[in-house]
């Protein structure tokens, strides 16, 4: 017996624990969603270095042979242009590529907050269910320790035979609770092993020290500088811009060159001449190109409208659940953790007095339990509920 509880006391000396900041540390370093928006990131810096760069000049070489009725040679004619975009047609190309670089760095900036704000309330929770664990463990125990001695007694009474069921009955209770708060546990763990890309046993958070929230009006005035509506208003702008773009990728690029032919017969033939080539837009002139870039506009816009609203709904809804944990926290204070505790170890040391029967043992316990309970609950929720409101906003979980 000594030798298992040495060996179950060093297993624990080599338990892993890590921090809130450890872990969104290490989902930030890992995390593919984020190492994907980096990527796209990368690719719209580049596309927008490809938008400057004017198209590669068109050499073209001709030779042959010219022949008279007294003489005859060779010909050869060389030609080099440049094509030119249409007034416009570029810095309207740039512009777009600028949009759609802003988005790229507005969405890698959301992916990183997303993470942060996953692990975050995964964190919280995991770490209450912890708690919640140890205490229902102690709970069970000491039930436990109650049946027996109720079980051991040679000639139990009509009334104690009550008893020994009722407390039976409630570790049946109690097991059945353990079972689902450790598969809730599990979930959690497994789901930040996922995002983290790492093991550990167990996670640490403050839950005794919560963070504080900003006013409702502060809330909803921030969501209007949230990366989500500054996204918002780059895409409108972006498809604001390809009507723009329909209108001038119409418009043809226009060829400027020089040429220069020589003409070998006597007397040697030289001839130098510039060119221009444009293509007239007569047939093709972006008519419906431009019909449905508007479409598309109007089509972003009514999107738009609709998400805004949303998010501006989804503030005043998060907002009432992290006024409802207020008062919940207010009530289910954590100092009062180790009063519920007392108040138990008091009913049971009654109990087994003979001072109170099974009957208000459990209520005691029941109501006892259900308060720590809430008095973890209650604080996750309220830190999920400003967790969520500062994600909305862009605000870095509070640490």
């Amino acid at each position: 017996m000594n030798i298992f509880i040495i060996l179950m006391s060093i297993s624990g000396c080599f338990a892993k624990t890590l921090s809130i900041t450890d872990l969104i540390k290490l989902g930030e370093s890992y995390s593919p969603q984020l190492r994907g928006q980096e990527l796209n990131l990368v690719a719209s810096e580049n596309l927008l270095k490809q938008s400057r760069i004017l198209s590669n000049p068109i050499f073209t070489f001709q030779g042959g042979s010219l022949k008279s009725s007294t003489q005859s040679g060779a010909v050869t004619d060389f030609t080099l242009g440049q094509p030119l975009p249409w007034p416009g047609k570029r810095k309207n190309r740039i512009e777009a590529q600028e949009f759609l670089l802003k988005i790229a760095q507005i969405s890698k900036e959301e992916a990183k907050l997303q993470i942060s704000h996953r692990i975050y309330i995964n964190v919280a929770e995991l770490a209450a269910l912890q708690e919640l664990e140890a205490h229902y463990s102690e709970r069970k125990r000491r039930f436990s320790l109650i049946e027996n001695s109720l079980r051991v007694r040679p000639q139990a009474s009509p009334k104690q035979k009550a008893d020994r069921d009722l407390i039976e009955s409630q570790i049946n209770l109690m097991e059945k609770t353990m079972i689902d708060l450790q598969a809730r546990k599990e979930a959690l763990m497994w789901d930040l092993k996922v995002f983290t890309n790492s093991s550990f046993d167990k996670v640490s958070f403050p839950l005794a020290s919560l963070p504080e929230a900003l006013s409702r009006n502060e809330y909803v005035h921030l969501l209007e500088d949230s990366p989500r509506f500054k996204q918002i208003k780059l895409e409108v702008s972006l498809a604001e811009n390809k009507i723009q773009q329909a209108r001038l990728e119409a418009r043809p690029d226009i060829l400027v060159g020089v040429n220069y032919r020589q003409e070998n017969v006597a007397p040697v033939n030289h001839f130098y001449h510039g060119q221009v080539a444009v293509v007239i837009p007569i047939l093709d002139y972006g008519q419906y190109s431009v019909e449905v870039a508007k479409a598309e506009k109007n089509r972003t816009n009514a999107f738009h409208r609709f998400e805004k609203d949303q998010l501006s709904s989804l503030i005043h809804q998060l907002f009432s659940q992290f006024e409802a944990s207020k008062k919940a926290i207010d009530v289910f204070k954590f100092n009062n953790l180790g009063q519920m505790e007392n108040k138990f170890y008091d009913a049971e040391e009654s109990f087994r007095k003979g001072l109170i029967d099974a009957l208000t043992f459990l209520q005691i316990d029941s109501q006892v339990h259900e308060n720590i309970d809430q008095i973890y609950f209650s604080r996750v929720s309220y830190i999920s509920s400003i967790s969520n409101l500062n994600l909305l906003i862009g605000k870095e979980p509070e640490i």
